[in-house]
C-alpha cells in the first residue's frame, strides 16, 4: 500500500502490519522468528529437565539498546547513551551471563559464534565493551576460531574501542552506513554520526588495523534516492575493503520525525514501490555479475579468494540462466555464518542476552523482557529475564528448519536429516510439491532451494508455507514492546477460535 499526502509518496509502514498474504500476492512481513504462537514463559520452563539432546554447542546474541544518536525513523528498541541506565544495564547484562553459566543445561556448552547488535554496541565505552566480552569468555568455553560480530556506526568506533574488540577476539564488524550520500544522511538524522568521507575513512581504518571482516548496511527507499545515487553507493561499496553487505528497506514510521517532514514537504519523497524494486534488482544483477555471492536475498559476500576455496568453502548456482552464472554461498561450509545457520537451519541453541533479545534453548524459542528497566531489575535480582516464548516439539522443529532455513536460500537434505532423522520430502511432500509447481522452489538430490528470481521475490510466502496449523496466519512475535506481545497473544486466541 502507498499513501499520497501533499504530493509526497511514501511506502506506508503499516504495510508491515499486513502480516499474511497468500500467493500470488506478495507477503511483505519479514520472517525471522518461529514459532509465532508464543505465550508467557519463564526461564524455569525453558531450562528445566527433560533436556534436549544437542551437539554441545551454542551461539550467543547480545543486545545493546543504546545509541549516541537516534535516527528519524528507527523501529528498534533503543535509548540514548546519556541515560543513567547505561552502567546499570552493563551490570545487569554481566549478571545475566553469569546466571546462564550456572544452569545445568548449559554445562560444558561451547560457544561457536557471537553477535553484538543494537542499538549501537560501540556507543558503550571501551571499558564497558571489554567487561562484557571478558565476562562471556570467563563464563563459557569458546571454540577456537569462534567468530564474533559487533555492530557500530562509523563514528562510534575509535582506536581504543577497536583495540579492546580485537583483543577479545572480535573478528567482524558491521557498520550502519545506510548511504554514502551526505544529503540523504542528513534526512535520515545521521549527519551527527557520519558523512561519506567519515564512512570511507572508518572502513579503511578498520581494515588497516586488522579487522578481518567488515560488513556494511545499505538502504533502499531513502527520501530523495534515485537510481543514479543508488548506483553510486554500490560503486563506492565495491571499491572499499568490505567483505559483505546487507540491504534493507527504509520504512517511514507513523508519527516519526521523518513521517511529519515528508508530509509537510520538508524532505523529498521516497522512491515508489516500483522504483525500489527496480533498485533492488539492479543491485542484485550488478553485484552477482561481479562474482559476489548471495548469502540471503538481502545479504551478499565478496568473491571468494583461493584461500577460502582451499579451506573447503563451497558455492551453489543461483538461477538457471546460462548467461548469468550467479552463485550463492553454501553456508554450512562457511564459519562466518554460524550465527545464522546454527539456530535457523539446525535448531541449535542460541543464548539471548539483553532486553527483547530472541533466543533458542532446550527446544524453546523465547523472548526476553523488552522493557529495559524491568530487564535490569530482573537480572540484578537474580532472575533470567525470559518472559515469552514457546516449546517446539518435533513437528515444530522440522517446520522451523524450513521456515527460517529457506530464508538462507537453501536447506541441504543431509543437514535436515541429521537434525531430525527423516528426509524433508517425507514430511513436507505436499508443501514442497505445491511450491515446485509454482516455480518458487526446486528440490534436488542435495537440497531444497529457493528459485531465482521468482522465489527470491516471494521468499516470505515460501517460509510461511511451512508454518504448522498452530501458527497459520499469526504475525511474527515482536520483542520490542510488551503491549505488542500481549496484543499478539489475544489475536492468536481469536484466530484459533475462528479456524476451529
Amino acid at each position: 500500500m502507498e499513501t499520497k499526502a501533499d504530493g509526497v509518496i511514501t511506502r506506508n509502514y503499516l504495510d508491515t502490519l499486513s502480516f499474511w498474504r497468500e500467493y500470488p500476492e506478495r507477503d511483505v512481513e519479514f520472517v525471522r522468528w518461529y514459532p509465532c504462537d508464543v505465550d508467557y514463559l519463564s526461564a524455569d520452563q525453558v531450562l528445566s529437565p527433560p533436556y534436549a539432546k544437542t551437539d554441545g554447542t551454542a551461539t550467543f546474541y547480545m543486545y545493546i539498546p543504546f545509541c549516541n544518536n537516534v535516527c528519524t525513523s528507527c523501529p528498534y528498541n533503543k535509548f540514548s547513551t546519556r541515560s543513567s541506565l547505561v552502567e546499570r544495564y552493563v551490570e545487569a547484562l554481566t549478571k545475566e551471563i553469569a546466571l546462564y553459566s550456572q544452569q545445568a543445561y548449559l554445562n560444558d556448552v561451547e560457544l561457536i559464534s557471537g553477535y553484538l547488535g543494537g542499538g549501537t554496541p560501540t556507543a558503550l565505552s571501551a571499558d564497558q565493551l571489554g567487561r562484557l566480552l571478558r565476562q562471556i569468555r570467563s563464563r563459557f568455553p569458546i571454540k577456537p576460531g569462534c567468530s564474533i560480530t559487533v555492530e557500530s556506526t562509523p563514528v562510534d568506533i575509535n582506536e581504543r574501542k577497536l583495540a579492546v574488540l580485537l583483543e577479545q577476539g572480535v573478528d567482524r564488524m558491521s557498520l550502519g552506513i545506510q548511504t554514502f550520500q551526505d544529503r540523504m544522511l542528513r534526512d535520515l538524522g545521521r549527519a551527527r554520526t557520519h558523512t561519506r568521507e567519515r564512512s570511507i575513512k572508518t572502513i579503511e581504518k578498520l581494515y588497516q588495523e586488522g579487522m578481518q571482516n567488515i560488513c556494511i548496511d545499505l538502504m533502499i527507499g531513502i527520501p530523495g534516492q534515485t537510481m543514479d545515487s543508488w548506483e553510486e553507493d554500490l560503486d563506492i561499496l565495491m571499491s572499499l575493503p568490505v567483505n559483505s553487505f546487507s540491504v534493507y528497506l527504509y520504512l517511514v514510521l507513523p508519527a516519526s520525525d521523518a513521517f511529519f517532514r515528508l508530509q509537510s514537504g520538508q524532505m523529498p519523497a521516497c522512491p515508489s514501490s516500483e522504483e525500489q524494486d527496480a533498485m533492488y534488482w539492479r543491485m542484485v544483477d550488478k553485484v552477482l555479475s561481479r562474482n559476489y555471492l548471495a548469502v540471503t536475498n538481502n545479504d551478499f559476500g565478496e568473491p571468494l579468494t583461493q584461500a577460502w576455496l582451499d579451506s573447503g568453502v563451497k558455492t551453489f548456482p543461483v538461477g538457471n540462466d546460462p548467461s548469468k552464472p550467479y552463485k550463492g554461498l553454501d553456508l554450512s561450509s562457511f564459519y562466518l555464518t554460524d550465527h545464522l545457520t546454527h539456530s535457523w537451519s539446525k535448531c541449535g541453541d542460541m543464548l539471548a542476552l539483553g532486553p527483547g533479545a530472541y533466543g533458542y534453548l532446550n527446544h524453546h524459542m523465547f523472548l526476553n523482557e523488552p522493557d529495559v528497566e524491568k530487564y535490569v531489575e530482573m537480572a540484578l535480582g537474580g532472575k533470567i529475564p525470559i518472559t515469552m516464548g514457546a516449546y517446539t516439539d518435533k513437528s515444530e522443529r522440522m517446520a522451523r528448519s524450513l521456515v527460517l532455513g529457506l530464508k538462507l536460500l537453501r536447506v541441504k537434505r543431509e543437514d535436515f536429516k541429521e537434525a531430525h532423522g527423516v528426509d524433508m520430502y517425507e514430511v513436507f511432500r505436499e508443501q514442497i510439491d505445491w511450491l515446485v509447481e509454482q516455480e518458487l522452489v526446486r528440490l534436488t538430490d542435495e537440497a531444497l532451494e529457493v528459485t531465482f528470481p521468482k522465489g527470491w521475490f516471494y521468499i516470505d510466502n515460501i517460509s510461511k508455507k511451512f508454518y504448522t496449523k498452530h501458527n497459520y496466519r499469526l504475525p511474527q512475535p515482536s520483542p520490542s514492546s510488551t503491549d505488542i506481545l500481549r496484543w499478539r497473544k489475544r489475536m492468536s486466541t481469536i484466530t484459533r477460535e475462528a479456524v476451529a
